[in-house]
C-alpha cells in the first residue's frame, strides 16, 4: 500500500480530492488521509505514518522542515488565469497584485500583457512576511489580491479585495498520479540501498566511503567492528582511523594506496584507499592474519584437487654428473615457454622434473595438472581432457564437466605416456598445440587457453613416428625441447644416498628410519641392474623398513626385499647363491651400458671403471 497524506488549504477542494480518490484507477493500493489544516495547525504527528505529503503553498514549506517527503502542487498559469478573470469580474480593479510563495508568482510576466488592468507579484515565502508586503503593496496602488488561504485571509483582515487560487481537478488529479510515482521510485531506491548495504555488511573486508572533506560517510558491518567510533550520530575524519596514510592526497587524486600495510590496536591489515573523483574516496581494509588463512584453504583445495606442483628441483637427490647436467638443463628449460618432451625408463622421476620445470617458471603460480594417457581408455581420456556439456553422451555428469585443459589455463599440462593416446586424440591434441583453443565434446564453441604442454615417455616416439603409430607433425610439436633422464643404472653412485633418503622417508610409517646395510648387502645393490629404476629402489626401501627388525641389513636380507634376487635354497650356500646374484646383475648392468654408449672408453667411464677393467669384466662374462 502506498500512503498519501493530502493537505487540502479549503473546503471546497476536500471534496475535490475524496472524489479523486475514490475514482483513482489505482484506488486498491492507496492508502489517503486528507487534511484539512492551516500551515499553524499541521503536526509532525499527523504525517508520520504517511509515504508522502502533498499539499501546497506555505503548507508545503511547513512539511519540508520534516523528514517526511513532500510533493508540492503547483500551481498552473491555468489556475492563475482563473483567478485573475474571477477578480476582474468581480471588482473591477485598476491594479491586482499576485502574492505568494515562488510556485505561485511563476509564470506571471507571461500572461500579464492579455489582461486589461496592471497586475504585479510580490514572492512571500515565509507567512509571516505577508502583513508587511501587503501594506507595500496598497501604498503601490493595488486595489484586489490573489493568493492562496493565508494571503486572502490577511487581505480579508486588511480590507483588501481577494480572490483565492484554486486548484482544479487536473493539477489534483496530476499531484496524485506523481505522488504515487515518487513513492515507488523512492522505494526502489531505497531496495537497491539496502540492497547495496547488504553487500557491503556480508563483505569479509573493512569498506569505508569519505567525502570531499574527507568525512566518514559509510561504513559496512567490518568497518563498524573494527572502529568502534564509527555510528551514525557520529563525526568521524579518515585521518583519525588511519593516521598513517596520506588523506589529503588521497583525495586530490595526486596519490593511489594499494596494499599498504597499517597496524590497527596490534592487529595487522592491508589497506586500499583510492579517489573516487567528484564524491570522495573509498578504504578497503583487510585483516592480514585472514588473508592468509584464506589462502592455506585454497592452496589445500588445490592439493586435493591435484592442481599445484609439489616437487621443485631441490627435491632432486643425486651428485653425479648426469644428473647434475640433467637438472641443469632442465632449469634453463623452465626459463621458457616452449614445449617440452622428457624421455626416460619407467621410474626414473619424469614427473618430479615436470613439477620442478613448472615451479621454477613463469607460470609457477598457475594450475599444474598431470594425467597420465595410458591409464585411461580414449573416451575417458577425452574426456577429461577436452570436457563436455550436458547430454553429450550416455552417462554424461548433469551440467556438463570443465576439462582439464581449461582448469589449466595460465599453467603447465604434463600428459604422461603420450605415446599411447590413440590417433583421433593425436588429432585434437594437435590442434591444441597449433591453435591454442579447445572445444568441449558435444559443443560448437571454440574456447582459447593458454597452457604449456610438457609431455613424457618411457617409448620412443621417433620409433612409433617410424612404424606410422605416432602422428610425425605432432612428435615435433611436443618434441621442442628434448629432456633425457638418466637410468639409475647410469648413476650408481646416487644408490646410498636414495637408499638414505627413502629409509628415511618409509621408515616414518614404521619407526625404522635408522637402517644401514653390511658391505655385502650395499655391493648386491650397487651392481642390482635396477628396472623399475627410482621408484623400484623406493619399494625395495619400503618393504625392507617393514620387513626388517635391525639396524643392520646384510645379503640375505637385502635379497629378500629385491623383486629378481635368487632364491637361497636347494642346498646352495647363501655366499654362493649371493655371488651368483652379483655375477648375474654385474653382467647385465655391463651388457645394458654397452648397449647405451658409443663405444667402450664412454661405458668404462659410465661404469666408473677402467677401460682395462671392462675389458676383463667382459671377457669373464663372455660379451664382446
Amino acid at each position: 500500500m502506498i500512503h498519501i497524506s493530502f493537505i487540502v488549504p479549503y473546503e471546497s477542494m476536500k471534496l475535490t480530492v475524496e472524489q479523486i480518490f475514490r475514482e483513482h484507477p489505482e484506488r486498491e493500493v492507496i492508502r489517503q488521509s486528507i487534511l484539512a489544516k492551516t500551515v499553524e495547525e499541521i503536526e509532525e504527528k499527523d504525517l508520520e505514518h504517511a509515504d508522502i505529503v502533498i499539499a501546497r503553498g506555505y503548507s508545503a514549506n511547513r512539511v519540508k522542515m520534516t523528514d517526511v517527503p513532500v510533493l508540492p502542487i503547483s500551481v498552473t498559469g491555468f489556475d492563475i488565469t482563473v483567478a485573475l478573470n474571477t477578480c476582474i469580474t468581480t471588482y473591477h480593479p485598476n491594479k491586482i497584485a499576485v502574492v505568494g510563495p515562488l510556485n505561485t508568482i511563476y509564470g506571471i510576466e507571461e500572461i500579464r500583457s492579455v489582461f486589461p488592468c496592471e497586475i504585479v507579484s510580490y514572492r512571500v515565502d515565509n507567512p509571516d512576511r505577508l502583513e508587511p508586503v501587503l501594506h507595500q503593496a496598497i501604498s503601490e496602488g493595488v486595489d484586489a489580491v490573489i493568493a492562496g488561504k493565508s494571503g486572502t485571509a490577511m487581505a480579508s483582515r486588511l480590507g483588501i479585495n481577494n480572490i483565492m487560487i484554486l486548484s482544479g481537478r487536473k493539477t489534483v488529479l496530476q499531484s496524485i498520479d506523481e505522488a504515487i510515482r515518487t513513492v515507488r521510485l523512492m522505494r526502489k531506491e531505497r531496495e537497491r540501498t539496502d540492497r547495496f548495504k547488504g553487500i557491503m555488511d556480508y563483505s569479509f573486508e573493512g569498506i569505508i566511503s569519505i567525502n570531499t572533506q574527507g568525512m566518514v560517510t559509510t561504513a559496512n558491518h567490518y568497518a563498524k567492528e573494527v572502529f568502534d567510533s564509527l555510528d551514525e550520530n557520529t563525526a568521524v575524519h579518515a585521518s583519525d582511523l588511519f593516521p598513517q596514510i596520506d588523506i589529503t592526497g588521497v583525495l586530490a587524486g595526486t596519490t593511489r594506496i594499494l596494499g599498504d600495510l597499517v597496524r590497527i590496536r596490534q592487529t595487522m591489515y592491508t589497506i586500499n584507499c583510492v579517489c573516487a573523483g567528484d564524491t570522495g574516496a573509498v578504504i578497503t581494509f583487510t585483516n592480514i592474519s585472514k588473508i592468509q588463512e584464506l589462502e592455506g584453504q585454497i592452496r589445500t583445495k588445490l592439493h586435493k584437487k591435484g592442481l599445484v606442483a609439489k616437487y621443485t628441483f631441490s627435491d632432486v637427490i643425486g651428485k653425479e654428473r648426469k644428473i647434475l647436467d640433467t637438472v641443469a638443463t632442465a632449469r634453463k628449460f623452465a626459463r621458457v615457454e616452449s614445449n617440452i618432451f622428457i624421455y626416460g625408463e619407467t621410474g626414473t622421476g619424469k614427473e618430479l622434473f615436470a613439477q620442478s620445470i613448472h615451479n621454477s617458471s613463469a607460470r609457477h603460480a598457475q594450475p599444474f595438472i598431470a594425467i597420465n594417457c595410458a591409464a585411461l581408455s580414449e573416451d575417458l581420456l577425452e574426456s577429461e581432457l577436452f570436457g563436455y556439456v550436458d547430454g553429450a553422451f550416455t552417462g554424461a555428469v548433469k551440467g556438463g564437466k570443465t576439462g582439464l585443459f581449461e582448469l589449466a589455463h595460465n599453467g603447465t599440462v604434463f600428459l604422461d605416456e603420450i605415446g599411447d593416446i590413440s590417433a583421433k586424440l593425436q588429432s585434437r591434441l594437435l590442434r591444441v598445440l597449433q591453435e591454442r583453443e579447445i572445444m568441449r565434446i558435444g559443443h560448437d564453441r571454440v574456447i582459447p587457453i593458454n597452457i604449456r604442454i610438457i609431455s613424457a615417455s618411457n617409448k620412443n616416439l621417433k620409433e612409433l613416428v617410424d612404424d606410422g603409430l605416432f602422428r610425425e607433425d605432432l612428435f615435433y610439436r611436443l618434441n621442442v625441447l628434448k629432456l633425457q633422464l638418466p637410468s639409475l643404472r647410469e648413476r650408481r653412485h646416487d644408490i646410498t644416498a636414495l637408499c638414505r633418503h627413502f629409509i628415511r622417508e618409509n621408515g616414518k610409517k614404521t619407526g625404522n628410519t635408522e637402517i644401514t646395510f653390511s658391505p655385502e648387502a650395499e655391493q648386491i645393490i650397487m651392481n642390482y641392474s635396477w628396472p623399475g629404476n627410482v621408484r623400484e629402489l623406493s619399494n625395495f626401501t619400503e618393504r625392507l623398513c617393514v620387513l626388517f627388525e635391525g639396524t643392520v641389513a646384510d645379503e640375505k636380507d637385502v635379497s629378500a626385499c629385491l623383486e629378481d634376487a635368487p632364491r637361497m635354497d636347494g642346498g646352495q650356500s647363501t655366499h654362493e647363491n649371493l655371488s651368483s646374484a652379483a655375477l648375474l646383475s654385474e653382467k647385465e648392468m655391463i651388457r645394458q651400458v654397452l648397449e647405451n654408449s658409443r663405444n667402450k672408453r664412454e661405458a668404462a667411464h659410465t661404469l666408473g671403471i677402467d677401460p682395462s677393467t671392462l675389458w676383463r669384466k667382459m671377457k669373464k662374462h663372455n660379451l664382446s
